[in-house]
C-alpha cells in the first residue's frame, strides 16, 4: 500500500512509545541495518528463517528477488502474516515491519512445482531491525510538562517510528520535516497502540513525491 506525500506541511510532534505517545520530554528510538545474505537460488519452492538476536521488530529488503507469474511469498511473524505476490513487489521491495526478531519464509508456485515453467528466486541482503549500538535519548520539542492523550482518530499514523503522519486526504499526508526523507522502507502505521500495525494498514510512500525541509524552528515542513 502506498501513500503520496503532495503539498506537505509537515507538523512538529515527538514520538509515539506508550499507548500512542510516551513522556514528552525524551523518548528513546532505534532503528539499524543489518547485512544478511539468503539466496533461494531459481526454484519453485523454499523455505527459511531470517532472525536478529534480541531484535524488537524487523523487516527484509526483498529488492534482489524476483516471482514468477503465480509465485507467493509468505512471510509469517510472531503475530501478523504477509502474502507478497510478483505485483507488489515490483512496486515496494521491501517487506512489512514485523515486531518480534524473526520470521519465516516460504515460497510457493502455482501448478506442479516438479514440472516445466519459470522459477523464482528469493533474496535477503539486508534486514532493517529495531535495534541501535548505542542508545538514543533525544529531547521531545513538547516542552516539560507532558499534556498529551492517546488518540483513536482514524487519521493519525506513526511514521519512522517516532514520528506521526496525519492523513490530509484519500493518498497525501503531513509529517514533521525534522522526521527524515521517506525510502522505500519507510512505512505508515495505522494502528492504536506501541506495536506494529498489521501489514494491510501499513502503507509505504512514493518518496518522488517527497518536498520538506528540515530546517530548524520556523522552517520544519
Amino acid at each position: 500500500m502506498k501513500l503520496y506525500v503532495n503539498q506537505l506541511l509537515f507538523l512538529l510532534t515527538a514520538a509515539a512509545k506508550s499507548s500512542f505517545f510516551a513522556d514528552a520530554r525524551y523518548t528513546t528510538f532505534c532503528e539499524s541495518t543489518h547485512p544478511y545474505n539468503y539466496n533461494s537460488g531459481d526454484t519453485k519452492t523454499a523455505t527459511t528463517v531470517i532472525s536478529i538476536d534480541q531484535a524488537p521488530w524487523i523487516q527484509l529488503d526483498l529488492s534482489g528477488s524476483e516471482l514468477a507469474a503465480g509465485g507467493v511469498l509468505t512471510i509469517v511473524g510472531d503475530t501478523a502474516t504477509q502474502v507478497i505476490t510478483a505485483k507488489d513487489l515490483a512496486s515496494n521491495a521491501f517487506s512489512a515491519v514485523f515486531d518480534g526478531s524473526s520470521v519465516s519464509i516460504e515460497l510457493s508456485s502455482s501448478g506442479n512445482v516438479r514440472g516445466g515453467g519459470d522459477t523464482s528466486r528469493v533474496e535477503v541482503s539486508n534486514v532493517n531491525v529495531g535495534l541501535c549500538k548505542d542508545e538514543l535519548i533525544g529531547e521531545s520539542i513538547c516542552g516539560d510538562t507532558d499534556d498529551r492523550v492517546p488518540s483513536t482518530d482514524v487519521r493519525m499514523g506513526r511514521y519512522n517510528g517516532g514520528c506521526t503522519a496525519w492523513l490530509i486526504s484519500e493518498d497525501a499526508y503531513i509529517t514533521a520535516g525534522h522526521c527524515g526523507t521517506p525510502t522505500s522502507s519507510s512505512r505508515i502505521h495505522f494502528v492504536f497502540g506501541t506495536g506494529s500495525a498489521a501489514p494491510e494498514d501499513q502503507y509505504y510512500v512514493d518518496v518522488s513525491t517527497y518536498q520538506g525541509v528540515n530546517g530548524g524552528v520556523g522552517n520544519d515542513w
